[in-house]
């Protein structure tokens, strides 16, 4: 009876043994290329140490949401940056108020695209790429106003600012 048993358990763990050897031998690993799929390896064309959650597309769609909202905020703090420089340009007299004026107008006008941009509740890459390349021309804008020669005059000269030299004339 002992060895009735014994060749009962014998064979079945034989027979579970082929049934397991037989499924792992038949499933798809992903690894070489099974029938006339093109490329069934997920991992075909990605670098030997790629991680797999940074080629997952929603994880590449999170990361391109964050480039963007950085880009946004980066491109605020410019804004504050070029408004900053206006304001001191004022004060240092280095601006007269015609070249201010045109500045503000130029400075209010971008924050107005932005703002009509923002309607969606975002800001796409093309949005962004205009006002960050309208940003950089408001810049050399004010750069150059700041370093012309036109200036305030003193307080107790005679004229407008408006031209340099023009602080002998009467």
């Amino acid at each position: 009876m002992k060895i009735a048993t014994t060749l009962k358990t014998l064979s079945l763990l034989g027979l579970t043994s082929l049934t397991l050897a037989a499924a792992t031998s038949h499933a798809d690993n992903g690894y070489g290329n099974y029938g006339g799929a093109q490329n069934p390896n997920p991992w075909y064309g990605a670098p030997p140490n790629a991680n797999p959650w940074m080629t997952n597309p929603a994880y590449q769609q999170a990361r391109i949401a964050a480039m963007l909202k950085q880009r946004q905020e980066q491109l605020d703090l410019r804004q504050d940056q070029q408004m900053l420089r206006i304001l001191n340009g004022m004060e240092s007299g280095k601006l007269t108020s015609r070249e201010a004026a045109g500045l503000l107008r130029e400075h209010l006008a971008i924050a107005n695209l932005e703002r009509r941009y923002m309607v969606d509740g975002r800001l796409g890459p093309n949005e962004l790429s205009s006002l960050e390349q309208r940003l950089a021309e408001a810049e050399r804008h004010i750069t150059f106003e700041q370093r012309d020669r036109e200036r305030v005059p003193p307080v107790g000269y005679p004229g407008d600012g408006g031209r340099p030299g023009e602080y002998d004339r009467h």
